[in-house]
C-alpha cells in the first residue's frame, strides 16, 4: 500500500465524536437534567404525533403530565374530538356492537325495532353503556381542563 493511501485512511478512521449510542434507561436523579429532558421528549414526541397525523391522516391525541403535574396536550383535530371517537370505539366493543357500521342498525336496536328479543337485551346494556361513556369522557375533558387551568401551560 501507498504512503499517502494508509495515511489517508487512518485519518478517515479517527472519530471526532462517540457518535449515537444506545443509552440505559433510568430516572434522572438531577431535577434540572430531568426537567430539560422532558422538556426536549416532550417536543419531540408531539412533533412525531404532529408528522403522523400529516402523513397519514390518523387522528391521534397526547396528553403528558410533567413531574410537576402540570399537563400538556398535542391533539389532531382535537383532544375532545379524538376521545370522543376512542370512547365510542370502545362502547362498541364492550356492548358486542364492533360489526354495526350503520346508524341506522344502531338506531333500530335502540328502538326496538326489527328483533324484539335482541334488541331487548341489549337495549339496556347499550344504554347504561353509553351512559358510562359519556360521565368518562367528561371527568376525563374535566381533569385535563383543570390541570392546564392550575398549570397555566398547555400546548
Amino acid at each position: 500500500m501507498e504512503p499517502a493511501l494508509a495515511m489517508a485512511s487512518a485519518v478517515k478512521s479517527k472519530r471526532t465524536s462517540r457518535g449515537r449510542q444506545k443509552i440505559r434507561i433510568k430516572k434522572i436523579e438531577n431535577l434540572e437534567r430531568r426537567a430539560v429532558t422532558f422538556s426536549k421528549r416532550r417536543k419531540g414526541l408531539f412533533a412525531m404525533a404532529a408528522e403522523l397525523c400529516a402523513c397519514t391522516g390518523a387522528h391521534a391525541a397526547v396528553v403528558v403530565f410533567s413531574s410537576s403535574g402540570r399537563p400538556y396536550a398535542c391533539s389532531y383535530p382535537s383532544v375532545d374530538e379524538v376521545l370522543r371517537r376512542y370512547l365510542v370505539g370502545q362502547f362498541r366493543e364492550r356492548a358486542g356492537l364492533e360489526r354495526m357500521q350503520e346508524p341506522a342498525q344502531m338506531r333500530a336496536l335502540l328502538l326496538g325495532e326489527g328483533d324484539e328479543r335482541a334488541a331487548e337485551l341489549h337495549r339496556g346494556a347499550v344504554l347504561e353503556e353509553l351512559q358510562r361513556g359519556v360521565e368518562e369522557m367528561e371527568k376525563l375533558r374535566w381533569l385535563v381542563l383543570a390541570k392546564a387551568d392550575v398549570g397555566g401551560a398547555t400546548e
